[in-house]
């Protein structure tokens, strides 16, 4: 295929030693620092017009946060076993959890501002009404915070928990080759042939993926089961009734609306997918359909 397209990344920063990573990394380090020593203790003394200046400021250090872990965490997943992408992105979110550690008061200290209180601020304020549903996102969080202690506890040590963890699964899998028919492939190329025309060339696919799985199984198993009981630790502690509800909290909707929408689904099996899967096995002119077989095109496309 020849050179394959690239992400262009220079709308963020033009290279990872461009003085304008270094100069929002000293930004960042100098304004979070800045942050706590203004707001720190003193947010149930602002006034409407004070808190907004505080909710701007915040905003602005999430912005050139968010900047340089997108820059970072981008590049590395455009080739996640380089050894000097992975180290970038490990330095750059070691210096961004440091210099944002200072921060970590702020949704602490705001949930603990009385309803009444905020709510009295709110209507003074057209602009700082605006922000009531990131309010409301950080407030749903207020039954399940720890103390301050082990709150900047976890944010410090959030670089060697989950996120080390996942960045082990990420490049684990690409590092992974699979011999389809004398070929070897990595995984997108393996993955990409369980929906070829030819049903051998599937089944091959399959089995080569089951058989490096399988080799690897050890691996996953641990950082699996080192991520769930990490979780279960962290739930437990906050008091979250079930496994799912942080995402919930994250995604702002009620646990009964998931519920509802998932027995819903199920409830449809019989009706949608199982008659679909039935009808396809007929299309391809089979008994049953095999697992290699889901993703197969139907006959009629080329």
């Amino acid at each position: 295929l020849g050179d394959l397209p690239d992400w262009d990344l220079s709308d963020l920063y033009a290279a990872p030693d461009a003085p304008e990573v270094k100069r929002d990394l000293d930004w960042l380090d100098e304004h979070g620092r800045a942050f706590a020593a203004d707001y720190e203790g003193r947010l149930a003394s602002l006034d409407a017009q004070g808190l907004l200046e505080a909710v701007l400021r915040y905003e602005r250090i999430e912005q050139v946060a968010g900047r340089l872990m997108s820059y970072a965490g981008l590049r590395y997943y455009q080739h996640t076993t380089d050894g000097e992408r992975a180290k970038f992105l490990s330095d750059t979110q070691d210096r961004v959890t440091e210099f944002t550690t200072p921060l970590v008061f702020w949704p602490l200290e705001f949930n603990r501002l009385p309803d009444d209180h905020l709510a009295a601020l709110l209507g003074q304020s057209q602009e700082l009404s605006r922000y009531r549903p990131v309010f409301d996102r950080m407030r749903a969080m207020k039954p399940y915070q720890l103390s301050d202690e082990l709150e900047r506890f976890l944010h410090d040590q959030s670089t060697v928990g989950a996120s080390a963890w996942n960045k082990l699964f990420d490049e684990t899998i690409a590092a992974l080759t699979f011999e389809v028919d004398g070929e070897s492939l990595n995984i997108e190329g393996t993955l990409n042939l369980l929906t070829e025309q030819a049903r051998p060339k599937r089944e091959a696919a399959f089995h080569a993926l089951a058989r490096v799985f399988q080799d690897n199984t050890r691996t996953f198993a641990r950082i699996h089961n080192t991520l769930a009981k990490e979780k279960e630790i962290e739930d437990r502690w906050r008091g979250l009734p079930t496994p799912q509800h942080s995402r919930h909290l994250s995604n702002h909707v009620e646990p009964e609306v998931v519920g509802a929408l998932r027995d819903a689904v199920v409830a449809a099996y019989p009706r949608l997918s199982h008659r679909y899967y039935r009808l396809k096995a007929r299309w391809l002119g089979l008994d049953r359909l095999e697992v290699w077989d889901r993703n197969a095109p139907l006959p009629i496309e080329e």
